[in-house]
This record gives C-alpha cells, structure tokens and sequence, in this order.
C-alpha cells in the first residue's frame, strides 16, 4: 500500500485538490444561490404573492362586502324598516334577491325596532340579548365603525361555517335601524385558498387585528385558532399585530426548517394578510442541482484520475519491461533476475525445496553468426528461448545472461536433472524455422544445486565450470556440478 501511494503520490495529492477544490466551490455558489434565493423570496416572491392574493381576493370577499354596503344603504329596505315591516315577504324577496351573488351563501336583516332576524325563507328567529348566539349582534349596534367581519355558524344554512359581513342600517338622522349583510361559506374561501396555495407553494393566512386567523387553507371549524397559538408565528404575533405600517418581513425557525414570512396590512378589511415560504423546501432544488453537479463533476475528475492512473501504469510497465526484460529473446535479464531472485528463493524455503541452477549455452553459435548472419543468429536466440521457456513451470525463471548463455532457475526435490536433460533434448532435435538448410543446433547445460550458506556468484561460478566441462566433453550434454562442500576443479558428473 505505501508503495502504491509512492509511486502514485502526485496523482493522489493533485485528486484531492482538485476534488477540495469542487467541493469548496460548490459551497461557496450554494451559499451564494441561497442567499440570493432567500433575498428574492423575502424582497419580491412573497409581496408580489401577496399582491396577487389580494387582487384576486377581491371577488371573494371585497365584492360581497362591497354589496352589503350598497343594500346598507338602500332606500328601500331603509323605509320598509321605518313604515314598521308590514309585510316580511317584502324582505324575504329582497333578501332572496341577493343570494347566490358574488359568491354570496345567504343574506340577513335584524330589525333594531323588532329584533326580529329575517332571511330568505322569512323570520328566523327574535335577537335576544341573554342568548349567547347574539352577542354578534348587539356588538354590532355599539361598534364604531360601519361594518364588521366575523366567523360563526348560519343556522339560517345548515349550520355552515360561515363569514359573515355585518353592516350597520341607519336613518338619515343616523339612528340605528338594524343591521344587514351578507354570508360566504367559510370551506368555500378556505378551499380557493388551498388552491392559492398549490399555485404558488406558499402558506397564506388572514388575521384580524386580535390576532384570530380569519381565513386560511386550515380545516373550517370554529372558533378559529389565534395566531399566538400557531407554532413558530406565536414568536412573531407582536411584531405582526404592532401596527399598519408598511409590510414587514420576518423569518422564524421551526423542527429544523428557516420560515420567511411578509406581512401586510389590508385597511379595507382590517386584516393582516401573511405569506409564508419554508426556506428550506424552497432550497431543496438548490441544494439537489449542487449535489447533482458535485457528483458528476467528482465522477469525471475521477474517471480523469483513473484514465491518467492506467496510462501511467501501463507506460511503468512498459518501462519496467524495457528495464527487466531481454528485447530480443523476451527471457528476464540479469537486472530482473537479482530483482526477483529474494522473493523466488523464500517460495524455495517455504516448499522445502533445493534451487537448481542450469547454465546453458548455445554450441557453436559464433559459426552459426558467421556462416548465415545476425538476423540468422537472432532468430535461433529467440526460438531457442521459446523451446526453454515451453519445458518451464510457472515458479522457474529464464534469464538471459549474456551472448547465447541462458540462466534457468527452477526449484529441485533432489538430484533431479530431467529438467535440465529435457531441455537440451528439445533444442537438439528442433528444426529452426525460417532458417536455412533446415539448421539444428544443440546446447550444452552447467547444473549445481544452490545450498545455503552458498552465494549466488559461488553458485554460478560453479555451475560455469560444469558448462565448461561439458564443453570440454564434447557439447551437447549436462554436466552436474559436484556439492559444494566438496568441490574441487574439474570435479563433475557428466549426464
């Protein structure tokens, strides 16, 4: 492993720089996008929002209110009051007239002079000051101002949650006459406000300025909740609640998740209207296009590494191919050799094994080079090698040593030269392909078997002599070397 990070330690130390360098980056544009994300949605996405909703809100609430004033102010129904309500068809019809405008669920007539409640389908009932029911209406004579919203429940209707718009009637003189107006069913705004929220993936509330949420996409049951009861906008009521002034913008945390909220007063209504985006939800798309393009661009930076990591590694082959590896013949030379040879002799060790080692050299290869050329004496050096390297098992090794000498290293269970005997018989009865007069050639094997203490140059010197014996001999043929212990020169076995 330390060896791999040596040699790979630029590659690696420039990756992680460049990969450090994506990722800070990525935050950095993700920190930016976010804040201009969140200045876009606090400056322009929210009051713009909130200039939609109201515009469009006009038809749902404005137009009605606009009506309850206009029959407020009829003439009308102002002298049917006055003349003492003779006939109650009259306001029955009137009052019938008017449903189903503008939204409009039901319309309602309370006579101050006979507290009598009158509806599209007659007289309701009689306004009594003891029952809670009514309270609505007797809060309505002592307001100041002309008209009120308020939530409650149309028994005239089924019992619907209903927002009523309660207008005051007076005489010329400004006496109270009644009260009139209008109703409009409560699930209906709530659901057009969903829809509203849908549309523009924000949450919209309506508070009155006691902080009661008037209108909102929550289920319609009644009483409505408080906007100090609302997790997270609680933190937030007096800041809201403080006054009409221009729109504010606030923010509030909440299980994790950033809130901006705008607020904005709407005098027509006495309401505050608030828009709310989670952050949070509004980054996710951010925040997954940064993760999204900080993966690919890590994926190609390291198909980039790995592209450069396997040319390198094939160019090191290579060089190290060139270095170790014997261009003509493909045997390993003698620096592949003194590299490989520690690792070789511990597997000896391990498998109770005795290194062999053969010298071999090609006889009269120096007629062959003069009588037919070098590309003749090429050729039978590779072949040559290709017919030792066929008789090897996988753990010997085939070293070049230098000319037309070769070196085989191979792992002996006792005084066993059939390896060695092998190879020389394969060479000399091989026909060289592509050479002229149909060429054989033979070779000559100097065999010692390699002890410890014994040192490498011990043992090739050794197994020199014994080539050289079986030079001596005639070629041809292996000669043994005799142990070490009780060498002495000229001392071999001829096979």
């Amino acid at each position: 492993m330390s060896g791999t990070f040596a040699r790979y330690r630029l590659v690696i130390i420039i990756t992680l720089l460049l990969l450090g360098g994506i990722v800070i980056n990525a935050c950095l544009y993700y920190r930016q996008a976010s804040d201009d994300i969140r200045r876009s949605i606090a400056e322009q996405g929210l009051p713009l929002t909130g200039d939609t909703i109201f515009s469009e809100i006009d038809q749902g609430i404005l137009r009605p209110l606009s009506a309850a004033t206009l029959i407020a102010h009829d003439t009308f129904m102002a002298a049917w009051l006055q003349d003492g309500e003779t006939n109650p068809a009259l306001a029955s019809r009137y009052l019938r007239a008017i449903n189903g405008r503008n939204g409009i669920s039901g319309s309602f007539l309370v006579s101050e002079r006979s507290r009598r409640y009158y509806y599209a389908g007659g007289v309701h009932k009689t306004v009594s000051a003891g029952d809670p029911q009514d309270t609505w209406y007797f809060r309505c004579r002592d307001m100041r101002r002309d008209y009120e919203i308020n939530l409650d429940w149309d028994m005239t209707n089924g019992g619907q949650a209903t927002m009523f718009i309660n207008h005051r009637m007076l005489d010329e003189q400004g006496r109270l006459l009644g009260v009139i107006g209008v109703g409009l069913p409560l699930p209906q705004l709530s659901k057009q406000l969903a829809a509203y929220e849908q549309r523009f993936q924000r949450r919209i509330y309506f508070i009155d300025g006691n902080g009661r949420v008037m209108l909102s996409s929550m289920p319609t049951t009644l009483p409505r909740p408080r906007l100090q009861e609302l997790p997270g906008l609680s933190t937030l009521s007096g800041a809201i609640l403080s006054g009409p002034e221009t729109p504010k913008k606030l923010e509030y945390k909440l299980h994790g998740n950033r809130y901006l909220l705008s607020s904005r007063f709407l005098p027509e209504l006495g309401w505050h209207l608030l828009v709310e985006q989670n952050e949070t939800s509004a980054l996710r798309q951010l925040r997954t296009a940064v993760l999204t393009n900080l993966a690919i661009n890590s994926a190609i930076l390291l198909l980039v590494v790995m592209a450069v990591l396997i040319t390198l590694q094939r160019h090191q082959q290579k060089l190290r191919q060139l270095a170790t590896t014997d261009q003509l013949t493909g045997c390993l030379n003698r620096l592949a050799f003194l590299d490989l040879l520690p690792g070789w002799l511990r597997h000896c060790r391990r498998s109770d094994a005795i290194p062999q080692l053969l010298m071999l050299d090609i006889d009269h290869f120096k007629q062959v080079n003069d009588r037919y050329g070098h590309q003749v004496g090429d050729l039978l050096l590779r072949e040559t090698a290709e017919l030792l390297r066929s008789q090897l098992r996988g753990n010997d090794l085939l070293i070049r040593w230098g000319g037309e000498e070769f070196i085989v290293l191979a792992a002996s269970y006792g005084h066993d030269d059939s390896l060695a005997e092998r190879l020389r018989s394969i060479v000399s009865r091989h026909i060289m392909q592509g050479a002229p007069d149909k060429l054989t050639i033979t070779i000559s094997i100097g065999m010692c078997l390699w002890r410890e203490p014994e040192t490498l140059e011990s043992a090739i010197d050794r197994a020199d002599q014994a080539l050289y014996a079986a030079k001596q001999a005639g070629r041809n043929r292996v000669c043994l070397a005799r142990p070490h212990s009780s060498d002495s020169p000229g001392s071999f076995s001829e096979k």
